[in-house]
């Protein structure tokens, strides 16, 4: 075999220093970075002459003759200047440093992380609206009105890091090597749930400010005087025993003090108001991370415009609660396809404080608790049987644990709250709700017997033979009397439901086309339940239960606040069900196809689309959102 020579001019080549990089000035990417980090700079002095030159914000001089607000706002303005100088000057003056800052930003430039700055770009538009605004987006504001908070509140600052993410964005977008149509569809995400908020919070005042008038209607005046209790002592009031702390815990940090009830039940809608927007952003993350795109987006636009819109702007735990609820119902779900510890922590931990904010998990922690017992016996069992059997090391355990884990961690949260309990009403698990009026046949019997009678400060002092109890109520009570309470009971709340916000139309809709797909993928389906049928048997016990409870309840309180706890999760069973069917599935239309959840989604979008502009034309303004 010939042997390869290698001539002096390769030999040569390759010992060769790399050919030197191209002058900046030529390069886009480090002009647009050098430019914006002198542009923000510059905006930066512009915003701390404003603070220094401007009188100072409010009355009440801290230190230096200003005020603690406006110290802090310099401070910050100091802080950001001082860095962004350093970082301009370096930029200036030392090219190898620059060499490596464009390195490091062509590296940041991915598009998980431009989606990252996208939602900061658009989140701090939104604290400036809401701050220059103040607060209600129906008031006639005219310029000088728009400009005022700006001089008078150090909005300066607030506007300058909007500037700082917008120019940071721009750079990344410089670096980026995504298409022009991919970076625009990233803003115009942006934009469009950006306007979709605002959107929402002008509808949601709509309640608030021509509707709900009366503090009085729907518990919201008691929720007001829990928050003031547990203000006035130091967080030390227990409660009443019917409405749970966290919700009044979070209405008191808006409370000030000598506040009026008028001013504070403003202020109180407002912050329900704000609150349920922050539920809405946890739900569209959790929306996103099951669904594609269209379909997340269609599933939040029926959460908010359906149900929120009309309950965000009533001073009530509902909204919390729903939110809490579903999300625990996912962490269930979750646990019975696929038993984790840190699942079954999570979702201890989340049952405690939905529990705390209501006290209407039982249903979902029974159901759960056995089928979970029931996953991890058989398991276990099969393994006994056949030692062989192909199961990931240590399942067997952890299918028997996540229960009794759950359970340990959500005693450990709720604890407190039942040491009081048992403190005061010697009893741990009391409610009177679950203790008492379940077991009336109508609120006036209610009102005349254990609330007349103090159950609100301790156990009633009432003869043992008069408190209601299911004892007592099975002995007083027929079967027929029962099953006719269960079915009244049903007409009415459905009737409620039909005649409501419009949200049971999309139940019907993805229940419908969910029983289409499973006659269609009948196969699939029994796959699918022959591997693992314990979620599914956690839908047919969760469900039927909740539902028929408040059929049975519904002489106490028959409206949409009780039954609209299934329907986040109702929502999310029947769209992963469709999704799972059909994502494969397409429509053939000369030679090119189009999947049938993105025409079904189409569709849906078109549905919502007018349920948007009805709930914002007329809606808000005729619609009960309290009961």
């Amino acid at each position: 075999m010939s042997k390869t020579t290698v001539s002096p001019e390769t030999s040569a080549d390759r010992t060769a220093p790399p050919p030197p990089m191209p002058p900046m000035g030529l390069s886009r990417g480090p002009r647009v970075l050098k430019a914006s980090l002198l542009i923000t700079t510059l905006e930066g002095v512009f915003v701390f002459l404003s603070l220094v030159l401007d009188p100072p914000l409010g009355q009440g001089a801290w230190m230096f003759g200003m005020t603690r607000l406006r110290f802090a706002i310099l401070g910050t303005t100091i802080l950001l200047l001082a860095g962004l100088t350093w970082l301009t000057v370096r930029a200036h003056i030392d090219q190898a440093w620059f060499r490596g800052a464009t390195r490091l930003a062509a590296l940041a430039s991915s598009r998980r992380n431009l989606a990252l700055l996208t939602v900061a770009l658009y989140t701090s538009a939104w604290f400036n609206i809401v701050a220059v605004v103040g607060r209600s987006l129906r008031t006639n504001l005219d310029a000088e009105i728009l400009l005022k908070p700006v001089f008078n509140r150090g909005q300066f600052l607030g506007l300058w890091i909007f500037l700082i993410v917008l120019q940071a964005v721009v750079v990344l977008l410089t670096f980026s090597k995504d298409s022009t149509g991919q970076k625009m569809g990233l803003f115009l995400a942006g934009g469009c749930v950006l306007g979709l908020l605002l959107l929402y919070w002008y509808g949601a005042e709509g309640q608030i400010l021509y509707y709900n008038l009366d503090m009085g209607d729907t518990d919201q005046s008691t929720y007001m005087d829990y928050a003031r209790l547990l203000k006035v002592s130091g967080y030390t009031y227990p409660g009443d025993f019917n409405r749970m702390p966290v919700y009044p815990y979070l209405l008191s940090l808006v409370l000030r003090q000598a506040m009026p009830d008028p001013k504070f039940f403003l202020a109180a809608k407002y912050f329900n108001l704000f609150l349920s927007m922050l539920l809405l952003a946890g739900l569209a993350a959790l929306f996103y991370r099951r669904f594609r795109p269209l379909h997340a987006l269609n599933l939040i636009l029926i959460v908010a415009f359906t149900v929120f819109i009309y309950k965000a702007g009533w001073v009530q735990a509902e909204l919390l609660s729903y939110f809490l609820n579903g999300c625990l119902f996912v962490l269930m779900w979750r646990l019975l396809q696929k038993p984790s510890y840190t699942a079954a922590v999570a979702a201890g931990a989340l049952a405690g404080l939905a529990h705390l904010t209501k006290a209407s998990i039982w249903p979902a922690l029974a159901v759960f608790g056995v089928l979970g017992l029931l996953r991890g016996g058989i398991q276990w069992l099969q393994r006994r049987r056949s030692p062989e059997a192909k199961l990931p090391p240590g399942s067997t355990v952890r299918a028997l644990l996540v229960v009794p884990l759950t359970v340990a961690v959500f005693i450990a949260v709720i604890f407190p709250y039942l040491r009081a309990s048992k403190r005061i009403t010697g009893h741990y698990f009391y409610n009177v709700n679950s203790t008492f009026y379940f077991w009336y046949d109508s609120w006036g019997e209610a009102e005349a017997g254990t609330k007349a009678h103090g159950d609100r400060v301790g156990w009633p002092e009432m003869p043992p033979d008069e408190i209601p109890s299911m004892a007592k109520y099975l002995r007083e009570h027929t079967a027929g009397e029962m099953i006719e309470r269960v079915i009244d009971g049903g007409q009415n709340v459905m009737n409620r439901v039909v005649h409501s916000y419009g949200y049971a139309d999309y139940i019907m809709v993805y229940g419908g086309l969910l029983a289409l797909a499973v006659v269609w993928k009948r196969p699939q389906v029994r796959r699918s339940l022959a591997e693992n049928p314990f979620p599914l048997l956690f839908f047919l016990g969760y469900f039927p239960l909740y539902i028929l409870l408040c059929f049975w309840y519904s002489p106490i309180s028959a409206g949409n606040r009780l039954i609209l706890v299934v329907f986040i999760p109702l929502l999310l069973v029947l769209s992963s069900g469709l999704q799972t069917l059909l994502k494969e599935d397409r429509l053939r239309i000369g030679g090119k196809g189009i999947g049938w959840l993105t025409i079904i989604q189409l569709a849906i979008l078109c549905m919502v689309s007018v349920d948007v502009f009805q709930a914002l034309s007329h809606g808000v303004y005729i619609l009960d959102g309290g009961g």
